[in-house]
């Protein structure tokens, strides 16, 4: 089995946008096992992927398979129209150079990122809700504008 890992890259920042549950539902898709995607530690436009496989030749397609899976996303309007088109995959690396990284089971990491992404909705839930909780008592005195309109128009008339 051949390990080996690769860095996603764009001109945008690919960490915060859900990128690494895109790869890992991705590998995943594909059939894959085992991996991992992680956040490169001093790049926001980077990504780190990690990908077994029984030879090289076999995670260079999914790398391009991958990149051409990603680049496409933003057609989708409603989801991912602020998702980066110009992502590229660098060469490959030994997982230990320069960031090391572990293969994991795809299925344990993918219900840790499902977490964290849940727990990121919960705090994003919070500002609406506080937002209207708010906007209800600024429009507290806006309760009397239709008893002052009709006489307003009584006036008029």
């Amino acid at each position: 089995m051949t390990e080996k890992k690769f860095y996603l890259q764009s001109s945008s920042p690919l960490q915060e946008i859900g990128m690494r549950a895109q790869v890992i539902s991705f590998l995943i898709a594909e059939g894959i096992k085992e991996g991992n995607a992680l956040n490169d530690p001093e790049d926001k436009k980077k990504v780190i992927v990690a990908v077994p496989a029984d030879n090289e030749e076999r995670i260079n397609q999914v790398r391009s398979d991958l990149i051409s899976h990603l680049n496409q996303l933003y057609k989708n309007d409603f989801c991912y129209q602020n998702f980066p088109r110009d992502i590229t995959a660098s060469e490959l690396h030994e997982l230990t150079n320069p960031h090391p990284v572990m293969v994991l089971p795809l299925n344990d990491l993918a219900n840790s990122l499902m977490l964290e992404q849940t727990g990121k909705g919960v705090g994003a839930m919070k500002y609406p809700a506080g937002a209207i909780t708010e906007l209800k008592f600024t429009l507290e005195p806006l309760k009397e504008l239709p008893e002052i309109l009709k006489k307003l128009t009584a006036k008029l008339n």
